[in-house]
């Protein structure tokens, strides 16, 4: 689990990132579990509660009401997602969420209806408020992004983010022999390694960094 104050960058392969969403995913069924409240922006438009609850235990009983801890809003728009962002602080009062996910919000900033001085203006403001929500309200905030970008903007847009956050955790697939396995780097402890099969069950979660198989 990401530490309480900290922004967390989750950096991935695929349509923003989404090879690492697995770890939102499963970072968010475990604080509904512990009956924390979480909050989500969608920034992608690809959420689905069903990834979720495939994280927890088959013996946990009734699992689905665990989403009604789980507040989902979705921006359709580069403004709509900045004026989420924007009211999230106000938002937290209410929902008493004690976790937040960005997902893909780089994604919207790259709409060709905007320059690239608003993109980079909206995301730098984006970036300042959810690094403050993060330490005033001493909850982790994650946030879900390509890793490779794929234009220009999109390369500043990212270094901006890498800028800001305390902790991130990059994944690349590489193929291992016959096997695709996922190759993680997290920073700033610099660790690497094979993520390990199936550790993303909460039944043998480790709560503080990845679980790597063969880290350095």
């Amino acid at each position: 689990m990401p530490k309480h104050g900290h922004l967390y960058h989750l950096r991935g392969e695929g349509r923003a990132g989404a090879s690492m969403r697995q770890y939102a995913d499963a970072w968010t069924a475990m604080a509904l579990i512990r009956g924390k409240n979480v909050h989500w922006i969608d920034g992608a438009c690809r959420f689905n509660p069903t990834k979720i609850l495939q994280c927890v235990p088959s013996s946990f009983p009734e699992p689905e009401q665990l989403l009604h801890q789980l507040f989902v809003s979705r921006g359709f728009t580069v403004h709509q997602l900045a004026s989420m962002i924007q009211r999230l602080s106000h938002e937290l009062h209410i929902t008493k969420a004690e976790f937040v996910v960005i997902d893909g919000p780089i994604s919207m900033h790259l709409d060709e209806q905007i320059n690239d001085y608003e993109a980079r203006t909206l995301w730098r403001r984006g970036l300042e408020t959810l690094l403050r929500i993060a330490q005033n309200h001493q909850i982790p905030v994650v946030m879900i992004t390509n890793k490779n970008p794929i234009s220009k903007r999109h390369q500043q847009l990212l270094i901006m983010a890498k800028n800001r956050v305390s902790e991130s955790l990059s994944g690349k697939w590489i193929l291992d022999g016959k096997t695709r396995r996922m190759w993680l780097l997290h920073l700033p402890s610099r660790r690497v390694g094979f993520q390990m099969p199936h550790h993303l069950s909460l039944s043998n979660f480790d709560d503080t960094q990845p679980s790597l198989d063969g880290a350095e």
